[in-house]
């Protein structure tokens, strides 16, 4: 970078525009969100499936992951500025979820190419409902039970992000060594101000993860990028010149009859890729903002698992919901249907039922779970997808 987020002043705050719809004060960089909502939900199997993945199902509460995520920031910009990228068929089924947005902004992939297509599509239809407004790129599966402190930063983040070559990233305080999650580095660590982001770590051994606890200079990587829209435009430029140049057509193509056909087009020979790996982790720099709010990506059974707790009545002998029986048996998770589920003399299982499959893996055995779909795929047993 020729110039950092951090070394630039921030864009001046006017009084700001008051909302009719939500009722609050908008900063004067107001932003526009994009949500990712692709994929399959693997890791969640047997209850995810492929016509209602895990973004659509209510994990954490009563409302799907994915309405959650559209109620923590449509307060802030307003549910015309928020975009959904979705996979496949999904589309109609997340138009009914958020029937406040416009439905031509409810985009599906024709087929998944990983994330860093998702987000240039998404980029380029943001530019063309606002060309200067900073954006978010969001996932759509993540738990964050508190919705106003994360609104409160994703607002200064986006005051960040009108700068020039500005990205900003959430960094989430590691509560214990997660081996599961990326990390980000920063120069030092502590405090609640945004600092210099010094690179991206991939997801380390135990030993590592201990080190970057101990250090204190390391967070997790929340996956949340706020990008100035020209900034994005030139990394993109630099890293998936094909990717960038398959998607123009769509993108000029947005709100017109041939949209569909050009995004069609633009995905049959696109590559695949992930936007970490393809622009994050070759940034010479970006602004981290320690995370005021609890965070989940809420990845596998076992993230499910810490966020049950454990079930009432159980004494700590296992995690989860539903009518279970434990006798002798301690460390298990358990979701369970509409029938008991017993347990006796086993540990460390995570157990999920549901009306036509039975999950029974070990813990730390729940990404094998990709096996499990492609057996079934190589079975034809389309009804278990």
């Amino acid at each position: 970078m020729s110039a950092s987020p951090w070394n630039q002043s921030s864009p001046g705050r006017a009084p700001g525009n008051r909302s009719a719809a939500d009722g609050r004060d908008h900063a004067q960089v107001r932003g526009i969100c994009v949500i990712m909502a692709g994929g399959r939900g693997t890791r969640f199997w047997p209850l995810s499936r492929t016509a209602r993945p895990k973004q659509l199902l209510p994990l954490s509460a009563g409302s799907s992951l994915l309405r959650e995520t559209f109620d923590r920031v449509a307060p802030l910009v307003g549910a015309d500025r928020v975009l959904v990228v979705a996979s496949g068929d999904l589309a109609p089924a997340i138009r009914s979820e958020l029937p406040e947005i416009p439905a031509d902004h409810v985009v599906s992939e024709p087929v998944g190419r990983n994330t860093a297509p998702c987000a240039v599509l998404g980029m380029g239809l943001a530019a063309r409902l606002d060309a200067g407004a900073p954006v978010a790129l969001l996932p759509a599966d993540h738990h964050i039970p508190d919705g106003a402190a994360f609104a409160r930063q994703l607002d200064v983040a986006f005051a960040l992000a009108g700068a020039p070559q500005a990205v900003v990233t959430f960094g989430v305080r590691p509560t214990h060594p997660h081996t599961g999650y990326g990390y980000l580095e920063v120069a030092a660590g502590g405090g609640d101000e945004p600092q210099p982001g010094l690179g991206f770590v991939e997801k380390p051994d135990a030993a590592t993860a201990q080190g970057y606890v101990d250090g204190g200079r390391h967070y997790w990587n929340s996956g949340i990028f706020v990008w100035n829209p020209a900034w994005f435009a030139a990394m993109a430029d630099r890293h998936l010149p094909e990717v960038r140049a398959r998607m123009a057509v769509p993108v000029a193509a947005f709100g017109t009859d041939g949209f569909g056909p050009a995004l069609d087009a633009a995905y049959a020979g696109c590559p695949a890729a992930s936007v970490d790996e393809a622009i994050m982790e070759k940034l010479a720099g970006f602004t981290v903002v320690p995370a005021a709010f609890a965070w989940s990506d809420l990845g596998d059974w076992e993230a499910w698992g810490e966020l049950a707790g454990p079930a009432a009545g159980s004494d700590g002998a296992y995690a989860g919901t539903g009518d279970v029986l434990s006798i002798g048996s301690a460390g298990n998770i358990v979701r369970g249907d509409r029938r008991l589920v017993a347990l006796v003399g086993v540990d460390d299982l995570v157990v999920v039922d549901t009306p036509d499959a039975l999950l029974v893996c070990r813990r730390g055995e729940t990404q094998r779970l990709r096996e499990v779909i492609a057996q079934l795929e190589k079975k034809g047993r389309r009804d278990l997808l």
